[in-house]
């Protein structure tokens, strides 16, 4: 198959929208988990809905790291594929281009963030979300190779291994930002098995019923489910979910109450000693 018979096989609004109706199904499915899982934890005294959505957020962020990486090494696997004809260039410039989509995955991960209305997430948790995305996407790699007997990403997995390494040791890092790294990334391993059993589903349905076609590339099929992920995140994110776990984030979060701050009504100020009404004076003759 062509890049053109491809298209047509993707943008075909019958199984696109069949897929898109799984991909709601197993976001709600996660869902549910965190649901019972926070019921658990909280014990008597119920949900922590803060906590909850942050869980939430972290498994958001998780999903759209996980689509930004996987765009890039799609684009690796799709160049060195399709553009033949260019091969010449593409052996010459190819570290330079590679750089660039590295760029561009990084420039997608924030858009994706933006679009997903992330908003109780700390700069350090964003940061160990994304190292355990690596983990993620090494699990892919080690699928492809040992499971399904692909040997065309061994030059990519070489190359992406160089890319994680970095992200674990570089020149100036210490032990103890290690550790800290380290703790931070088991704290957030429940959030890997959330995404591999949501990944699984989608690729299950995908493959079962050749939406995703195993011919243009596992990674590239893998990464189009994660595009549909991204969608029914980015939806469920615009319906105000967070009330089934009893928290509003505008009392205590970067969103604005309806009313806005500017609608508030003024207090009145408090009679302090300049404010008091002052006395009258009598002459005494």
């Amino acid at each position: 198959m062509n890049i053109e018979k491809y298209a047509q096989h993707y943008f075909n609004f019958k199984n696109a929208g069949v897929f898109m109706l799984v991909s709601f199904i197993g976001l709600f499915l996660v869902m549910l988990i965190i649901i019972l899982l926070t019921r658990m934890i909280g014990g008597k005294n119920g949900i922590n809905g803060k906590a909850a959505i942050q869980f939430v957020e972290s498994f958001y962020e998780l999903v759209f790291s996980g689509t930004s990486i996987l765009f890039f090494i799609a684009a690796y696997y799709l160049i060195d594929r399709f553009l033949v004809d260019y091969r010449s260039i593409w052996n010459k410039y190819n570290d330079f281009i590679l750089m660039g989509f590295i760029i561009l995955s990084v420039v997608l991960n924030a858009l994706l963030d933006k679009a997903g209305h992330l908003k109780e997430l700390a700069v350090r948790q964003v940061t160990y979300i994304r190292l355990v995305s690596t983990i993620y996407i090494m699990l892919i790699f080690a699928y492809i190779k040992f499971i399904y007997q692909d040997d065309n990403y061994d030059k990519l997995i070489v190359y992406f291994l160089g890319l994680v390494i970095g992200r674990f040791i570089f020149f100036d890092f210490t032990w103890k930002e290690f550790a800290t790294m380290l703790r931070g990334i088991l704290r957030d391993l429940p959030l890997l098995l959330l995404i591999l059993i949501y990944t699984g589903l989608m690729c299950w349905y995908g493959f079962r019923s050749h939406f995703l076609l195993k011919s243009n590339g596992v990674v590239v099929s893998i990464f189009i489910a994660h595009l549909f992920m991204d969608v029914a995140i980015i939806l469920l994110q615009h319906t105000r979910y967070f009330r089934i776990f009893g928290y509003e984030p505008e009392k205590e979060s970067g969103y604005e109450p309806e009313n806005g701050p500017e609608n508030e009504p003024e207090e009145e100020p408090e009679n302090g000693p300049e404010n008091e009404p002052e006395e009258e004076h009598t002459d005494h003759c």
